[in-house]
């Protein structure tokens, strides 16, 4: 997967707690990974990477549970939703499969309750046919099964990858994560029984996702070719199948191995009542000066309990707080013009999507307006916005998305081109 869009880098991470660990670690040897996938062709390595991680955190935090979730959903669904705002490039042939991708996209799939779904439901395959592509073109992502939800998605990209201690401290907490790295298939190496890959010839560029699994900080420098500086590996489970080298699907990656992107996710039990509001359909994809941001959604159910808010933030330690307004069944002319409801503070300790659940339950009536108001203390709000190959399939309309610097006038994102990545929660009665 090259790395083709580059709003990752405004990601103002700053990592520096040092943190103690063990010296070598292996998800595999506490039942908190799933099994090598094979990707088949080039191309999905990103969406294999996410739902590997994804797995690996539910694992993580039920052991001895079974996780088994679709590549096949993210990959395809990404490009080739029925509905053409909810789609990532209009560029797309009949590939599909083969187009590349971010860590963001499957954010933006799963955050939207699109995803993620269970394999059994959809299997991965290369071999679909045409016809069989555009029938599951016209089938919507959520009409699949789904066991579970993403709450939060910690972003380890932007100009600085965390420290050795700091993503041990994160594999150890929630499971694997994924990062980007050059992968040159002639730089993998057989040596001393072990599958090695060390390779920085080209530089920061990257063109494959994968997940960390452990870690070894003894592994010898003598393992590689060419030899890093200092021992010490990450153990990495690969998509491409378990016949590559002799680790069964795994290498080991040199600590001094350049890398960038990633993420860590972490996910909780679906809900079949929980109802989704939001405009950002396609995520996060960029950022306006803006410390508040705000959106306002019109109830269609009959009665609903707002239950969470989600939202993305772009700094470690960014603090936030966020508010929701009802405004009865007019339309408000500014998000704040109406009662106070309920309020929420907090710091989020890694930039990434969060996902808050309100202090008290709020009733929400049919035809009804409610915003969420969202400040954030870095003084940048996340959004939605048309980018050339990549998300100008966004839709912005008026009377939805605002902005504001001081909390008093508020501007329409309509004018703006973008919309606020707020997104809202309810509980639907069955």
């Amino acid at each position: 997967m090259k790395k083709f869009f580059m709003m990752m880098i405004f990601l103002l991470s700053t990592f520096g707690t040092a943190y103690c660990q063990p010296a070598r670690y292996d998800l595999r040897e506490h039942g908190r990974i799933t099994s090598v996938k094979h990707q088949g062709i080039p191309g999905p390595c990103w969406a294999f990477a996410a739902i590997g991680a994804m797995e690996s955190n539910w694992l993580t935090q039920n052991p001895g549970s079974i996780a088994d979730l679709s590549e096949m959903q993210i990959a395809f669904y990404c490009y080739r939703d029925p509905e053409k705002k909810r789609n990532f490039t209009s560029h797309v042939k009949s590939g599909t499969l083969s187009l590349e991708g971010n860590v963001f996209m499957p954010v933006a799939l799963m955050s939207r309750l699109s995803g993620p779904v269970d394999e059994k439901s959809l299997p991965y395959s290369t071999r679909l046919t045409d016809s069989e592509k555009k029938a599951l073109s016209k089938k919507s992502p959520e009409s699949f099964k789904r066991s579970m939800r993403l709450k939060e998605a910690y972003f380890l990209s932007g100009s600085k990858i965390p420290s050795v201690d700091e993503m041990k401290s994160l594999i150890m907490n929630h499971g694997a994560i994924v990062v980007s790295l050059y992968s040159d298939a002639d730089k993998y190496r057989n040596i001393n029984g072990h599958y090695t890959y060390f390779n920085n010839s080209h530089g920061s560029e990257t063109n494959h996702d994968v997940i960390i699994a452990g870690w070894d900080d003894e592994f010898s420098r003598l393992n590689f070719s060419p030899r890093p500086s200092r021992n010490g590996a990450w153990l990495v489970k690969n998509s491409w199948g378990t016949g590559r080298g002799n680790e069964g699907g795994y290498f080991w990656l040199s600590y001094e191995q350049k890398m960038t992107g990633g993420a860590a996710f972490i996910a909780e039990r679906f809900d079949r009542r929980l109802k989704h509001y939001g405009y950002d359909d396609l995520g996060y994809c960029g950022a306006k000066r803006f410390s508040r941001g705000a959106n306002v959604f019109r109830v269609s159910g009959k009665v609903e309990r707002l239950k969470e808010i989600a939202f993305y933030t772009l700094r470690n330690n960014e603090s936030y707080e966020a508010s929701v307004y009802l405004h009865g069944k007019k339309a408000p002319s500014s998000p704040v013009d109406g009662d106070l409801i309920s309020t929420v503070s907090g710091v989020h300790e890694f930039a990434g999507y969060h996902t808050v659940t309100l202090p008290e339950t709020v009733t929400l009536k049919e035809g009804e307006y409610f915003s969420v108001v969202l400040k954030l203390s870095g003084g940048y709000m996340p959004v939605e916005e048309k980018h050339e190959n990549y998300s100008e399939n966004a839709e912005v309309n008026r009377g939805e998305s605002y902005f504001s610097v001081d909390g008093k006038k508020w501007v329409d994102g309509f004018g703006l081109g973008c919309n606020v990545c707020v997104k809202a929660f309810a509980l639907c009665r069955m």
